[in-house]
């Protein structure tokens, strides 16, 4: 008996064996969200948090079982860079995306996997320094996220929670929505970590079972709170802690940090109201003093 041959198609197109396209159509990337990924901003050609972007792609890359040296990951981002200065290109947003590449039929991991890195530039938003000046409003999600501590804290393909939550609020007055665990507890936005500032000092989210550990969320717990000496944590947070804040922000490699101003609840009633902290500026500075891009 003769092998099977797989044949493929893509919009009715029929797609010839052997060809680039039939083998990025077998990647386990797009069959079953194999692989993670990284959105920073490119600020006047420079990466500014680049190192810390690789490094958390390749360390998680290993939980998913993808090996790649930080080295072949530079490599190819470093090219993609040279490139769009090339094209008079001096400020994006850059996704880094690495998938487990082709792996055939069926959700085994094959024994040697040969993963692809795309990357991809699109302009940066044009309001992102009003809404850091500014603030935003944030409405909560119905939609819960659920627990699952293998991947809790991992940039996985797999966005479908947060595309469900997403869709609920489509209102030009909100810019991001609040995101719980099934458990009740605050984990963090659609697309962004976030803290509050409570009685006894600044928290963020434990992301021990859900939610994704961002760039910025690292950074700012790592070094700009210690380095202003201001009181932070990572721990559970409740809904009633986070009503109860008196400052709070969001944050991720492309926002910065951004005041939250108001947090509306999925009936129109509003939950927290609050005004543009003092300690929030003071940590957009730090930030901006000692990072290029997020003024």
């Amino acid at each position: 008996m003769s092998m099977m041959t797989f044949f493929s198609s893509v919009d009715g197109e029929f797609v010839s064996s052997g060809t680039r396209a039939e083998h990025l159509l077998e990647d386990r990337g797009l069959a079953y969200g194999h692989g993670l990924f990284e959105t920073m901003a490119l600020h006047q050609t420079q990466l500014p948090l680049l190192q810390q972007h690789l490094q958390r792609l390749v360390t998680d890359a290993r939980k998913l079982g993808i090996d790649l040296s930080f080295e072949a990951v530079e490599t190819c981002v470093n090219a993609f860079i040279a490139a769009l200065v090339a094209e008079d290109v001096e400020n994006a947003v850059v996704k880094v995306i690495l998938t487990a590449g082709a792996g055939g039929r069926g959700y085994q991991t094959p024994a040697e996997l040969q993963p692809h890195i795309v990357c991809i530039s699109s302009p940066l938003p044009v309001d992102l320094e009003h809404r850091r000046r500014n603030g935003i409003n944030l409405w909560c999600c119905q939609y819960q996220l659920p627990l699952n501590p293998q991947l809790a804290g991992i940039k996985h393909l797999n966005r479908l929670d947060q595309i469900f939550a997403r869709n609920e609020c489509d209102s030009v007055g909100y810019e991001d929505g609040v995101m719980f665990a099934t458990d009740g507890s605050l984990i963090e936005t659609t697309s962004a970590n976030i803290f509050i500032k409570t009685a006894t000092g600044w928290v963020t989210p434990a992301l021990d079972s859900a939610g994704v550990n961002g760039v910025m969320r690292t950074l700012l717990l790592q070094e700009i709170f210690p380095a202003m000496e201001l009181p932070v944590c990572s721990r559970s947070i409740t809904a009633d802690e986070l009503w109860c804040c008196n400052e709070s922000f969001i944050c991720n490699a492309i926002r910065g940090i951004v005041p939250v101003l108001s947090i509306t609840d999925s009936c129109g009633q509003t939950k927290l109201n609050l005004a543009f902290g003092v300690e929030t500026k003071r940590l957009q500075s730090r930030l901006d003093n000692d990072y290029v891009g997020f003024k």
